[in-house]
């Protein structure tokens, strides 16, 4: 394992692609600051520091599946797990060192971003306005959703030996758990009555609230809430948007799907054919 994971560490420092990802982490935070620091001096706007922290995370997912499916998708197109495999190297193991490694990577863009924005942005915007503890706690359950969309998009990756439909498979997934989670919280957001307007025959408004057809029933809102919790994306849309009714559940989701994606790709794998 620890040679394994020597030389994804080798290979991981030479590789384009992991620079590109510490470019556009530290290249998104300062574009972050800018907008927000514009958006003080034009509107009289107060900033808080710890919000550009969690907006990060909204996107993270899609930057993982970019990322796992193109670093680990050469590992079957120039021949590096057959390789790996002939030389004695279990199968759990190469596994599980690629999902350590790309866990790492993703970790380590994330924290990359919130460095910059506590070097900078504090400066400009002020202190950190919330409880240190709330945001540990809330940071804390962002690295646990990292660490389930590492398993995910590893998971695809391994299973998939050719690179193209790797890449298209995760990005589209990313996407998808975006959509889900948006939609989701479209519906629990949707207000229980709408105002309406009415023009009295003195000519004064009347403003009359009437019942929104498309608010959802208690049962909707359940299996709503359930799927934005166990969805990655959904559950960093609720942190970034401090949303979150049932906080302390998604670490044990994010653990969950940790689990189950990584147990059946250990399985799978080792009944893998490679050509």
């Amino acid at each position: 394992m620890i040679k394994l994971l020597n030389a994804s560490y080798i290979r991981l420092r030479k590789s384009k692609l992991f620079w590109l990802l510490t470019i556009f982490s530290i290249g998104i935070a300062l574009l972050m600051i800018y907008g927000q620091y514009s958006d003080m001096k034009n509107y009289g706007e107060v900033i808080e520091v710890e919000q550009l922290m969690f907006n990060y995370s909204t996107i993270i997912g899609i930057i993982i599946a970019i990322f796992t499916s193109l670093f680990l998708g050469v590992e079957y197109s120039d021949g590096a797990i057959r390789n790996k495999i002939s030389i004695g190297h279990k199968r759990t193991n190469i596994y599980l060192s690629n999902l350590i490694i790309t866990t790492i990577t993703s970790l380590f863009s994330y924290i990359l971003f919130i460095a910059f924005i506590i070097i900078i942005g504090i400066p400009l915007f002020g202190g950190i306005t919330m409880s240190i503890s709330k945001l540990i706690m809330l940071l804390g359950c962002i690295f646990v959703t990292v660490i389930a969309y590492s398993s995910i998009f590893t998971f695809i990756a391994m299973m998939i030996s050719n690179k193209t439909i790797t890449a298209i498979t995760t990005i589209m997934l990313a996407f998808g758990l975006m959509m889900i989670a948006l939609t989701c919280l479209n519906i629990l957001q949707a207000p229980e009555f709408n105002d309406y307007a009415t023009i009295e025959d003195t000519g004064e408004y009347k403003i009359e609230q009437i019942s929104n057809p498309k608010y959802p029933s208690e049962t909707k809102r359940k299996v709503c809430q359930t799927l934005l919790d166990i969805n990655p994306a959904g559950q960093m849309f609720q942190i970034a948007g401090r949303t979150a009714s049932n906080l302390k559940m998604l670490p044990i989701y994010s653990l969950g799907i940790l689990v189950v994606f990584t147990s059946s790709g250990l399985i799978l794998f080792k009944k893998k054919e490679l050509k």
